[in-house]
């Protein structure tokens, strides 16, 4: 991986996929100051049910006929919290699922018909994106006005999704010792995934999947490698990507049958110190035969740009068909 073979008197480790980058003088409109920043606005404390399911294994995907799952009952919460966009409130619940904390904005209640789509955000380095309540303020609403159920969901270790569960000193970086290999954060979304599909009515497909750095490198070197059959969609890339970590698919990419709707956007700068492990995966997925679109930034380093609201928007021209 090149990301690991930067000289260490550079000091260039992965910390570069926080949420929160250093500045830049590349205008960052919205995602550059707040990414990744508590913002007491946005946080809740009120008192919920006991924490969710899902701490017992994937759960099979209900029947309910072609194209949905046919879930129903939704999760415990065990708290809820609200952000604020434009004046309008937008209340989450935060259930738990499998050791990751998951906060659940639901489309407009009584005017969108069941089933509904699903969008899930898979935050960088730090989990600032998350914690801090960024993602849901610049993605939730989208999903609300849009159908869909909006999931942001923190890594098992609370810091990284490429990071092992184990890992989870979030002041320390990274190196290439920490990384998931086994997959046991895959295994984790995969838990997840069929939780939400058994508590809501989703469409099979396309899901709508987004990440920012880290997220990215999780998505694109260790899930969809691992599970890209099963769970296939709109895979949103900020600023992050990597090639499949053990070489290869684990399943068989070039059947279309397979593959189905699966199609992947990256979105970086092309001052990204991380560039050459973007292109390396750009160059990987091509090769899998995966349909893909580049979105590339000028003169934006790492992050440097609205990568959270980002991802958003390729969720819609994707569902918009441009």
């Amino acid at each position: 991986m090149l990301r690991f073979l930067v000289s260490a008197l550079l000091v260039l480790s992965l910390t570069a996929c926080s949420d929160d980058p250093d500045p830049t003088p590349t205008p960052t409109p919205d995602a550059g100051s707040d990414a990744g920043t508590p913002d007491g606005s946005d946080s809740g404390t009120d008192a919920g049910t006991d924490a969710g399911s899902g701490d017992g294994g994937p759960t099979p995907q209900p029947d309910a006929g072609p194209g949905t799952s046919g879930g129903s009952g939704k999760l415990p919460c065990e708290r809820t919290g609200s952000v604020t966009s434009n004046s309008q409130t937008y209340p989450y619940c935060v259930a738990q699922v499998a050791g990751a904390e998951l906060k659940i904005v639901e489309p407009r209640v009584g005017i969108v018909p069941a089933p509904v789509r699903l969008a899930v955000y898979l935050h960088g380095d730090g989990a600032r994106a998350h914690t801090g309540d960024t993602a849901p303020r610049l993605q939730a609403p989208w999903a609300y006005e849009n159908d869909t159920l909006y999931v942001s969901v923190l890594a098992p270790n609370k810091c990284a999704w490429w990071t092992k569960p184990s890992v989870t000193n979030c002041a320390v970086e990274g190196t290439e010792a920490d990384r998931d290999l086994a997959g046991d954060n895959a295994a984790t979304l995969v838990e997840v995934l069929d939780a939400l599909r058994k508590g809501w009515n989703i469409i099979n497909e396309p899901i709508l999947f987004g990440g920012s750095s880290g997220g990215s490198v999780f998505l694109t070197a260790s899930f969809l490698p691992k599970y890209g059959d099963r769970y296939r969609g709109v895979y949103a890339l900020g600023c992050g990507g990597e090639a499949p970590w053990g070489g290869k698919m684990d399943w068989d990419s070039t059947r279309p049958e397979l593959r189905g709707p699966t199609r992947l956007v990256y979105a970086y700068g092309d001052q990204d110190e991380y560039l050459a492990d973007i292109q390396a995966s750009l160059t990987a997925f091509r090769g899998y035969a995966f349909p893909l679109e580049e979105k590339v930034v000028p003169g934006a380093a790492h992050c440097a740009f609205d990568h959270i609201g980002g991802v958003k928007d390729i969720w819609a021209a994707e569902l918009e068909g441009k």
